[in-house]
């Protein structure tokens, strides 16, 4: 009854999937930043193979910022997560999400894709409720209720181990090729100019070498000590003479909401020896802006390892408990360390190394102290061992 109530059609009456009568596509993506970006090779992959087709994206309303102004997108309809929403019942963000869902049905979609590279039940029912005759993603359990949520999709489990090539893949299961794995994400012109206007307020010039630290996590084996975090910084503005942007989820840690990091990053200021650039981002614009004018980022698994990755920034990340096989940035300006299944088991002097020699390759040939700092890492004088430029792993842990 529950899928004739919503599809208004008889379980069994959709014909096969025609690529060719699918001209209105809906991607749904309901989780979270890095998430939706690892979705944009698969978007950028759906605009090749429908050229003129209307794609929309469905996404929650804090990331509606990764694709409003991608290239290959059409539209963008947001809501507010029932966890982001004022704690009164969930009311707010039901009534949000209702009234998001019947615009989407008005639009009389005719293929809505569930795109994660596993089941979701949340995002296969958004797509079920979406109205759209054709749903693809990956296949619930054989023991799910609610089996009819998707009725296109591989016949096996997936195979691909990272994020963004099980996207690919599900697209694959019905004949679309893949458009490349880069990442997309376009900055908002009028968040850059007003960064810039911030950082030259501060004292920092355009031109000059920008490093930026990000030292929120959300899962606790990602998180870095803030004294780590305080040493690295003024090693990096020592040996590579970048100035320090300091950058962390604004907001107070007592927010149910969205908690934030406002103290730990004045603690982190406090132990640096010079004082860094505080630069507080409460719209995502103006993190992915921030981001977008650096020319390096060191950070924890996360959001804005994954914006670094689409902005062809060089980077450092440290891992926690997340695999790495799925959730490494997708560049090849960038080190992952890993160990023993926790951040803070990872050094400084690891992370000053690895910063040195992938700024040694990737860095800008203008910045100051970088080909001193590289030839002092070449002979033995820099702190540490430099890993190579790609994936370090070291006891990794991989139960994520």
């Amino acid at each position: 009854m529950l899928e004739v109530g919503l599809q208004r059609r008889p379980p069994g009456a959709t014909p096969a999937f025609a690529a060719d009568r699918a001209q209105r596509i809906l991607v749904v993506r309901n989780d979270n930043i890095g998430d939706l970006l690892c979705t944009t090779p698969a978007l950028r992959a759906l605009r090749r193979a429908f050229p003129g087709a209307y794609l929309a994206v469905l996404a929650p309303e804090h990331c509606r910022s990764v694709v409003e102004r991608n290239p290959d997108v059409n539209d963008v309809f947001a809501y507010t997560k029932a966890k982001h929403a004022p704690r009164w019942m969930g009311l707010p963000a039901l009534w949000d999400l209702t009234w998001v869902i019947r615009d989407l049905r008005a639009r009389r979609f005719d293929l809505a894709i569930s795109l994660r590279r596993s089941f979701s039940r949340s995002s296969a029912w958004l797509a079920y409720a979406s109205g759209a005759p054709w749903r693809l993603g990956y296949p619930a359990p054989d023991s799910h209720p609610f089996r009819f949520f998707l009725n296109l999709g591989p016949d096996a489990r997936l195979t691909s181990y990272h994020e963004v090539d099980g996207c690919l893949e599900l697209l694959a299961s019905i004949g679309i090729p893949s458009a490349g794995r880069e990442l997309a994400l376009v900055p908002d012109p009028d968040a850059q100019v007003a960064v810039r206007r911030r950082l030259d307020e501060a004292g920092v010039a355009d031109g000059d070498g920008l490093a930026l630290i990000h030292i929120s996590a959300r899962r606790e084996a990602s998180r870095w000590p803030l004294p780590s975090f305080a040493q690295a910084a003024d090693a990096l503005r020592e040996r590579l003479g970048l100035s320090i942007v300091l950058s962390w989820a604004p907001g107070d840690e007592t927010n149910s909401l969205f908690p934030g990091d406002d103290g730990k990053a004045e603690e982190v200021a406090a132990r640096m020896r010079n004082r860094p650039i505080l630069l507080r981002t409460p719209m995502l614009n103006d993190m992915i802006a921030a981001v977008s004018l650096s020319d390096f980022v060191l950070s924890t698994d996360g959001g804005p390892m994954h914006i670094a990755a689409a902005l062809d920034v060089p980077q450092v990340v440290l891992f926690g408990r997340t695999d790495p096989r799925q959730w490494a940035p997708v560049s090849q300006k960038s080190v992952v360390l890993q160990r023993g299944g926790r951040a803070d088991q990872i050094s400084v002097d690891e992370v000053v190394a690895a910063s040195v020699a992938l700024m040694s390759r990737w860095g800008r040939a203008d910045s100051s102290g970088l080909r001193s700092a590289a030839r002092a890492l070449e002979s033995g004088d820099a702190v540490g061992n430099a890993p190579s430029v790609g994936r370090v792993e070291a006891e990794a842990d991989r139960s994520h």
